[in-house]
């Protein structure tokens, strides 16, 4: 077992923004409040003691949540912690992606959990409480509904609409089969389809489906789950949802950031609507627009005039969703938060939301880029060893890599370049001859020359295929290491699901990510296990 470390600079899957973000100098400082550090968190903890929050109704919330859930008492504990002033949290989140989907989904888990213990240990006198938001108000099922296992897609399907966290599991019995299938009988991997085939059973929907299964994978951690579809926090969350109604106050004001960062050459992350709340009802989830005075529901036959729309949000807020405009801005509210850990994406329309938590008097938490890592079996290790790549290397583009092996095995130089020069200048000096006799002759000769220039070009093409084919098995391995590490040239973190890796390698791998997974650390992880 191995731990390498490279510099996201140096990892050319990940995007400039990503980074930018990253380095020394990132160019988004002044659109976000605190620096993306650890010495950020001392001012962050004063600053948000002056935003304070329900604390009572959240601990009831989550106890409502943690009823009959097993094995937490660690979590359990972490929810009594939030009644105190002195305990905060280091969120992150996702949707409920099938199975929990790529493998980011774990390892922003782990980066929130390894905050909240690095940061106990150096601010000792507070608590800090990992908690997960798992994000099943969104009505796109095509985002969550398949994961990736060996190379395998699993799909659930389903013919229902609406929140997916809302809807029950008809059908995604056999999505269970399917992955159990694909498990092996190993000890390690019985205990998974346990928490899988567990949680199917005690679940009613999706969204407590997917709450069981993320708490029986870090159940030994403390981590805590939330599912904020709940009325009650939906409540405490309606005065911002009625400024939003009465004013369309968020729009304007991300245009406005959206524009500071294009004019920093960046795209712009999301799409500010000029209502940015969604009406849930049974199968379905509808934005709602203001057209002469009545609040619509699009695609439905339901409209409200001001008054009405108000008493409904008073009596019914879990009628009410907030879009990924304000979802930041509900997480904000309903919990003790001190830093969002978030991808790349993540983060990009996070950048764009200061000034909006600023006019809706919301506490703007510090911004972490999540950590990112690769997980490297012994195979593939092995391969690499022999290919003589190194982990760096193994970042470059596949055909980088077949060059390179092409020209390191080959006894003879590949390379025409030396032979190109010396032709090219043989027509110049012709041509220079030719010049002096009938300038007309000195285009001519030059453009034999470029043809004479090519034919060698294609011959060292013919070089170097001949070796490559010399060398097929070689090439072949290349291949397959860059299609197991890189699938479909993404990176792995991305594709490949959590528990392919758990089949193989049990909580070993649990274990070495908890101890390698540091989002604060700014450098891409290799875990070679």
């Amino acid at each position: 077992m191995a731990i390498h470390r490279i510099d996201f600079a140096d990892v050319p899957q990940l995007s400039d923004r990503d980074k930018a973000y990253q380095s020394n100098q990132n160019p988004f400082e002044s659109l976000i409040k605190y620096k993306p550090d650890l010495a950020s968190f001392a001012q962050a903890i004063q600053d948000r003691k002056e935003f304070p929050i329900d604390r009572a109704l959240l601990v009831k919330v989550l106890n409502e949540q943690y009823q009959d859930m097993p094995n937490s008492e660690l979590s359990k504990r972490n929810i009594e912690l939030l009644r105190s002033e002195n305990t905060f949290t280091i969120i992150t989140a996702h949707q409920p992606v099938l199975f929990t989907g790529p493998l980011y989904y774990i390892i922003k888990i782990f980066s929130a959990i390894n905050m909240a213990e690095k940061l106990k240990a150096i601010h000792p006198t507070f608590d800090f409480v990992p908690v997960f938001v798992s994000g099943g108000e969104d009505h796109d099922f095509e985002e969550v509904n398949k994961c990736k296992v060996y190379g395998k897609t699993i799909e659930w399907n389903q013919d229902k609409g609406g929140s997916v966290g809302r809807m029950n599991l008809d059908g995604i019995q056999e999505s269970i089969e399917a992955l159990k299938g694909i498990l092996s009988d190993k000890e390690d991997a019985q205990r998974a389809k346990k928490w899988i085939t567990d949680a199917y059973g005690h679940s009613k929907t999706y969204a407590e489906f997917t709450t069981r299964l993320v708490h029986s994978i870090f159940a030994k951690y403390g981590l805590i789950v939330l599912n904020p579809d709940h009325k009650d926090l939906k409540a405490s969350f309606a005065s911002v949802m009625k400024q939003e109604l009465l004013d369309q106050t968020s729009a304007p004001l991300v245009r406005q950031t959206q524009a500071e960062i294009e004019a920093l050459g960046y795209k712009t992350q999301a799409f500010a609507r000029d209502i940015n709340l969604f009406y849930l009802q049974d199968g379905s989830r509808e934005r709602i627009e203001l057209e002469n005075g009545i609040y619509k529901i699009l695609n439905t036959d339901v409209s409200f005039s001001q008054s009405e729309i108000l008493l409904e949000l008073e009596n019914y807020p879990e009628r009410f969703s907030p879009n990924v405009i304000m979802r930041p801005l509900y997480q904000e509210t309903i919990l003790p938060n001190l830093a969002y850990i978030g991808g790349g994406g993540e983060l990009a329309y996070w950048i764009e939301r200061l000034s909006q938590f600023t006019t809706f008097g919301v506490f703007f938490p510090i911004l972490i880029r999540r950590a990112s890592a690769m997980l490297l079996t012994g195979s593939n290790a092995k391969n690499m060893k022999k290919l003589n790549i190194s982990i760096d290397q193994v970042f470059n583009d596949e055909n980088s890599l077949i060059t390179a092996l092409v020209n390191a095995e080959s006894e003879v130089e590949l390379s025409l370049a030396d032979e190109i020069k010396s032709v090219d200048s043989i027509f110049k000096s012709i041509a220079d001859k030719a010049k002096i006799l009938d300038p007309t002759l000195e285009g001519k000769v030059l453009a034999e020359g470029n043809k004479q220039t090519k034919v060698i070009e294609q011959l060292e093409s013919r070089l170097r295929r001949t070796v490559k084919a010399q060398q097929e098995t070689e090439v072949n391995k290349i291949r397959k290491v860059k299609s197991s590490l890189f699938p479909n040239n993404g990176l792995q973190e991305r594709h490949d699901n959590f528990f392919q890796y758990y089949d193989m390698f049990g909580d070993r791998l649990l274990n070495l990510m908890k101890e390698n997974i540091d989002a604060l650390d700014k450098k891409f992880v290799v875990i070679e296990l």
